[in-house]
């Protein structure tokens, strides 16, 4: 580790818990690779069985998890002050053009078509429905303020969709927190965790954004 990426790392609580999160990211990536055998008898496809033969529904998924996988990867390397600036500012704007992209043009529309058709009935369906709205909401209006030279807006919106591509990370931590922990049933467990992945994080986001304004 060279002595300035420790500095990064050690500098502040706010940067231990951006590795945190970013390691979190990383491995749900590594977790979603084995989708890529196009095996459809494993992990989320198997309670997905109705809509296997579904080539439409089929396409969104893959759609889905490859565009969020750009997303959890670019995503995190937005936050860190020394991409922003010098040399690696060229490596920034792609960064967050990749990441911008993937969530408007793919990840997030096939994330509305999937919550059409989610588990657990209208519950469930509207609220991952509000969350791909509102992760095309925030990160457009992301786009807009860098666009329009408002970078202290941007990196508000920015902070906010983050929040909501970290969902992802968040919607597997809370099942078995709910079936194991609190033996919530499946059917309760599967409406709650359509808005417990996303609303705690943005409130969260909330939080964390008033910290990141004051060290990064």
């Amino acid at each position: 580790m060279t002595k300035s990426l420790s500095i990064f790392l050690l500098k502040s609580p706010q940067r231990l818990f951006w590795l945190f999160l970013t390691l979190l990211s990383l491995l749900l990536v590594y977790v979603t690779l084995p989708y890529f055998s196009f095996r459809t008898d494993i992990n989320f496809l198997l309670a997905k069985r109705a809509f296997i033969q579904d080539r439409a529904w089929m396409a969104a998924f893959y759609i889905h998890v490859s565009s969020s996988i750009v997303c959890l990867i670019t995503g995190p390397w937005q936050f860190v002050p020394a991409l922003r600036r010098g040399k690696w500012r060229k490596w920034h704007r792609i960064a967050g053009q990749a990441y911008v992209l993937s969530i408007l043009l793919f990840a997030a529309p096939s994330g509305f078509y999937m919550a059409l058709f989610a588990n657990g009935g209208w519950g469930a369906q509207l609220g991952f429905g509000i969350l791909s709205v509102l992760w095309i909401f925030t990160t457009y209006q992301a786009y807009a303020c860098i666009v329009r030279g408002n970078v202290a807006a941007h990196r508000t919106w920015m902070v906010r969709s983050y929040a909501l591509t970290f969902s992802a990370v968040t919607l597997r931590l809370w099942v078995p927190v709910l079936s194991l922990y609190f033996e919530v049933d499946h059917q309760t467990t599967v409406v709650a965790t359509a808005w417990l992945n996303w609303i705690p994080n943005l409130l969260a986001g909330e939080l964390l954004r008033i910290f990141y304004t004051k060290s990064l």
